[in-house]
């Protein structure tokens, strides 16, 4: 009889081929929570973060809230001289508006909003604050060297490996306490940008309003920089969870626009991965 052909071997022979055909480079990481294999792809190679770095954020702003340092109901007013262009909405309100910190960290993890996201980062100390983090999570590969300016590819770099890493620890409850874990996976929970890694999963982000089943749950944050496009991702089954990274650099569609190059092969690896593991046994 032929020998049956090895899933994983498939699976890397895939992502080989679409990197071969993608105009720019493809990193990506991936592992079911309750399993020992890592499917790796360029997993340790360097990339613009964009946005995905706010993850990081978030999760010293959470560690801060659980040791009493802030208080998640804080209120804030908001100046003309916070707002940043990008993402987010808080650049398009009137100066004076009252927020507190709680909404900070929502519209900067669910609309990646680059003034709330900016104002949570000096809220918590800045980017040594932010650095002393990502030590102690051990993600030794990512540093954030300035807050987010639009469109800035420089100084914010990481590996799919630290954020698959990020992930796995978030799943676990392991991210300071399962508490700030549970938080920080919540506020994941709402992200409203669903057009790269969900994007060909069979997930309805208003299922619950149309009552419709929803057999996904997925937890995560995107980012978008001009040739990148980038996506973390915890993804729950009915038996499983796995998290999933993919991040790329230097694509030549430049197109701020969800069916740009590299949007589309973050789908579909995506979808690539998910039937691995569904086709998996284990």
């Amino acid at each position: 009889m032929p020998n049956t052909p090895n899933p994983l071997t498939l699976l890397l022979d895939d992502i080989a081929r679409e990197a071969d055909g993608f105009s720019g480079q493809v990193g990506l990481a991936t592992r079911r929570v309750d399993a020992a294999e890592v499917v790796r792809f360029n997993a340790d190679d360097i990339f613009p973060t964009a946005s995905v770095i706010k993850l990081v954020v978030l999760v010293e702003y959470l560690a801060q809230v659980a040791a009493g340092d802030l208080r998640p109901a804080t209120p804030v007013t908001l100046q003309a001289e916070d707002m940043v262009e990008g993402s987010g909405v808080l650049k398009d309100l009137q100066p004076g508006a009252q927020l507190t910190l709680h909404d900070l960290a929502t519209l900067s993890i669910t609309i990646s909003d680059n003034t709330a996201s900016n104002w949570l980062l000096d809220t918590v100390g800045g980017l040594a604050r932010v650095n002393a983090r990502l030590h102690d999570l051990g993600m030794a590969q990512t540093v954030m060297g300035r807050p987010f300016v639009f469109d800035s590819p420089v100084d914010n770099t990481g590996s799919p490996a630290d954020f698959l890493h990020l992930l796995l620890a978030l799943a676990r409850g392991q991210v300071v306490n399962p508490a700030v874990s549970r938080a920080a996976l919540a506020l994941m929970g709402r992200q409203q940008f669903m057009t790269y890694i969900p994007r060909y999963l069979p997930y309805h982000p208003f299922a619950a309003e149309y009552g419709l089943p929803q057999p996904l749950t997925i937890a995560n944050k995107v980012g978008m920089l001009r040739g990148a496009v980038n996506d973390a991702a915890l993804i729950t089954t009915p038996d499983y969870t796995y998290g999933l990274v993919i991040f790329t650099r230097a694509c030549t569609d430049t197109r701020p626009d969800p069916d740009n190059e590299a949007a589309l092969l973050v789908a579909r690896l995506s979808k690539r991965v998910y039937d691995y593991f569904e086709a998996e046994v284990f």
